[in-house]
């Protein structure tokens, strides 16, 4: 298999040798057109984001959406004194100008209201001149201002708009709303907060673009000082980062053309491959460098790389993307587009980095070449030369030199041996107590991940919106659980009698509901208190309703809405408090028999929440399951051994279970983001044991013994693994950085991560092969017996203490 995945790799390679214009041009025309692309990509953060559309749950809140909500652009007025004439005729005046503008269905204030009393009351339809005049119309009916006026120094403005509206109406809505307060010449000393649902989505969409340049932009950075500090002994150190780019360049033009939106998970995906890619870059840049330093010919170069170096990136980037395969089975529609992105730019690196950065390699070798060359014909050194310095070569070729790897200056690549060498001397004389802890803190680090909480609440995801939470200190608590009612006929007395006796009983045995509102309440009203027995009782009183109550309570003649009143409980209670509270009101339902032909949905806002906490808890464990199976599975169809599949995923494996420590450690929750930890670890940290066990099985083959093979495999291949994995950890390192608070946790939590598969890399996985090699060799009961006796030696008290004692 191996030979012939090499065969094609060598067939490509003298392909794109024969081909080089065509295949760096071609390149180069790939990124034109995904800039083209790129110019489609959208920035999201809606209600599908969360939830997928073709769900149940999805098309009841739709359905509830459609048939009975409506959404409003709020604006909070704070300052001296609300009650001002001043304050109030600025509000009218914002009012006359918001009511013409297409998409606006109404507009409610304060003012709205004492204009009206004060018409039916002096017959002008005018604000009072004087404060006092202005509480005397209010205390007429101070009801009604509840929800508008919240104390002296705080009103609300509603502009309220259909929710079916696209997200450009609603965003011109919005920029409406912000003009009109400009204009609306508020007295010096107020200041008018301009929020609510569509606020909120605006301000996200910004944050989200600006987050995604600063995380870029650091990476890149970060990338820079990495390369420079690790990444030495070649030519261009600096060049893998401009082929990670191009990759990203291809991804994100993919992404338009896709038409993936870029949700506030999706920006992290673009760090984190800047700090995969650059691995894939760094192994072909490394392997031309080093066969251009021996070879006679740039054809043969490309040709070795390929052949080479291409089967064995392909197998660890095949085992990455495979890993971020479970990430696609995830019920929450960002996570899947993550899933896809990071799939999706992985191999756009790859591609990028064996095609283009090979060839354009090529070509600035060919070029430095010429410069030396006239240079040295003139006896001058000019600047090109320290752009492009000619490299010295060895006449030999020998492909079983071939896995060298180009030498970093001696002294840092002696100070990286040494020390890896000290590691695995450690670990192969302590393997056995190696095992134990690790063993342990894995399995503390399982059961502390039991026990950490998830949030739901989106808002917490964003940066610090001060307006939005502002307001919400004010205004408090105003959720609902909304129940839609659906039956044939809504004017029947035993449909409105039902609903009466459930919102009754919720309210006198729910701790945290607080009233029901529904037209069987109004009717109640209207009736003296009690609901009529006939239908046609009930239709007269419904032709005494304005049209606005009938729209808020029911659609058509055949669904009804019953909102439960439970205060600021959807926002002081931790989300699987409001699940319980979501589940019990279900249940209800269940045993509380509804006349025939009807049936309730609960729906609305806060049900969304709720069952992506679900998602969040059990999905994510799902996912790192399925994730660590089908890696298991890849390793063992490309090699075909069990032991060579367990090895590094086993060393994974503890790694996602330290995991839990870390996130327990730093108090850090479960968001979309950090539930997908394990196939992250899974993807970008099963390479390093991959490459460690290619190299300790090749020294094998040449005939050493297995501890031997395995010490010349850690510091051979060590110093390209720590240039890797600190590239790596760079890249990841941008994240903590991030305005969103969901993707920061997420950044601090995977560069910790990345450093202890690092350590695993080296401290478990090789005692761990060792281990497998010997069951292989001796056989597992020999084996155990082994371990054993090596156990008791350890906690074996030697003779002179015996003696002492």
């Amino acid at each position: 298999m191996s030979l012939s995945l090499s065969s094609l790799f060598e067939k490509m390679g003298k392909f794109a040798d024969s081909n080089r214009w065509l295949v760096f041009v071609g390149f180069i025309v790939l990124i034109l057109i995904a800039f083209y692309g790129a110019s489609s990509i959208t920035m999201y953060s809606g209600m599908d984001t969360y939830i997928e559309k073709d769900s149940k749950m999805y098309q009841d809140l739709d359905k509830y959406n459609s048939m009975f909500s409506s959404e409003n652009v709020v604006i909070m007025v704070e300052g001296a004194n609300v009650y001002d004439p001043a304050v109030l005729k600025a509000t009218d005046r914002f009012e006359s100008m918001m009511v013409n503008v297409s998409g606006v269905d109404s507009v409610v204030s304060s003012a709205t209201i004492i204009k009206a009393t004060n018409e039916q009351v002096t017959g002008r339809s005018e604000i009072p001149s004087s404060i006092e005049e202005v509480h005397s119309l209010i205390d007429l009916n101070p009801g009604v201002y509840e929800g508008l006026i919240y104390d002296n120094t705080h009103c609300l403005v509603l502009v309220g708009y259909s929710s079916d509206l696209s997200e450009e109406q609603k965003n011109d809505i919005l920029n409406a709303t912000k003009d009109a307060v400009n204009f609306s010449s508020f007295p010096p000393g107020y200041n008018l907060i301009v929020t609510g649902d569509v606020a909120l989505s605006a301000d996200m969409n910004v944050e989200m673009s600006g987050s995604m340049v600063v995380l870029l932009l650091l990476a890149v950075l970060l990338m820079v000082v990495a390369l420079g500090l690790v990444f030495k002994g070649v030519r261009w150190r600096l060049y893998p980062l401009v082929v990670v780019i191009i990759g990203l360049i291809y991804t994100f033009g993919f992404m338009g053309v896709a038409q993936i939106n870029m949700t506030m998970v999706s920006i992290a995906a673009f760090p984190i491959l800047i700090g995969l890619g650059i691995d894939y870059a760094i192994q072909f840049h490394n392997r031309m460098e080093e066969e251009l330093r021996r070879c006679a010919t740039r054809r043969e170069a490309v040709i070795s790389t390929f052949k080479y170096t291409g089967p064995a990136v392909a197998t660890a980037l095949f085992v990455t993307c495979i890993s971020f395969v479970s990430l696609l089975t995830s019920s929450i529609p960002m996570i899947q587009d993550f899933g896809k992105l990071l799939i999706i730019g992985c191999a756009a690196c790859y591609l990028a980095a064996l095609f283009f950065g090979t060839i354009s390699l090529y070509f600035m070798d060919k070029l430095s070449e010429r410069i030396h060359r006239k240079e040295e014909q003139k006896g001058q050194k000019t600047i090109l030369s320290r752009i492009f310095p000619a490299l010295d070569r060895h006449k030999n070729c020998e492909i079983e030199d071939a896995d060298k790897t180009a030498a970093e200056p001696e002294n840092e690549s002696n100070i990286i041996t040494n020390t890896l060498n000290k590691v695995i001397n450690f670990t192969l004389r302590h393997k056995n107590t190696i095992f134990m802890v690790a063993i342990v803190t894995g399995a503390l680090g399982i059961y502390a991940d039991s026990t950490i909480p998830a949030e739901t609440d989106f808002k917490t995801y964003m940066p610090a919106l001060v307006d939005f939470y502002h307001m919400s200190t004010v205004m408090g608590g105003d959720g609902s659980i909304n129940i839609m009612i659906e039956t044939s006929d809504i004017s029947s007395p035993y449909i409105l009698k039902w609903i009466d006796d459930f919102g009754t009983y919720q309210t006198a045995n729910q701790d945290y509901v607080y009233g029901a509102d529904s037209l069987a309440s109004i009717v109640k009203e209207y009736n003296g208190g009690t609901i009529p027995d006939t239908r046609e009782e009930v239709r007269a009183i419904y032709d005494q309703l304005p049209e606005s109550t009938m729209e808020q309570y029911s659609y058509g003649n055949s669904m009804l809405l019953l909102n439960l009143d439970v205060g600021s409980a959807i926002n002081d209670l931790p989300m699987d408090g409001v699940k319980t509270l979501v589940a019990i009101v279900q249940e209800d339902l269940t045993w509380y028999q509804m006349p025939p032909g009807t049936t309730a949905t609960i729906t609305g806002a806060t049900v969304p929440y709720t069952e992506l906490l679900e998602s969040l808890l059990s999905g994510r464990v799902q996912q790192t399951l399925l994730g660590i199976v089908l890696v298991f599975v890849a390793l063992l169809i490309i090699y075909r051994d069990v032991y060579k599949a367990l090895g590094p995923v086993l060393t994974i494996g503890l790694v996602i279970g330290w995991s839990g420590l870390v996130m327990y450690a730093f108090n850090i929750v479960y968001t979309p983001m950090t539930a997908v930890m394990g196939c992250m670890i899974l993807g970008a940290g099963s390479e390093y044991s991959i490459l460690l066990m290619e190299r300790y099985y090749e020294e094998k083959g040449h005939g050493l013994d297995s501890t031997e093979a395995m010490r010349t495999a850690v510091t051979n291949t060590g110093i390209a693994l720590v240039v890797s994995g600190t590239t790596t950890i760079f890249g990841f390192l941008a994240l903590t950085a991030s305005a969103f608070g969901i993707i920061s946790s997420f950044g601090l939590v995977t560069v910790i991560n990345m450093l202890m598969t690092l350590l695993a890399s080296f401290v478990v996985f090789p005692p761990l092969m060792l281990t497998f090699d010997n069951f292989k060799e001796k056989g597992l009961r020999q084996t155990v017996g082994d371990m054993k006796n090596s156990l008791f030696a350890m906690i074996k008290p030697n003779k002179k203490t015996e003696m002492i004692e």
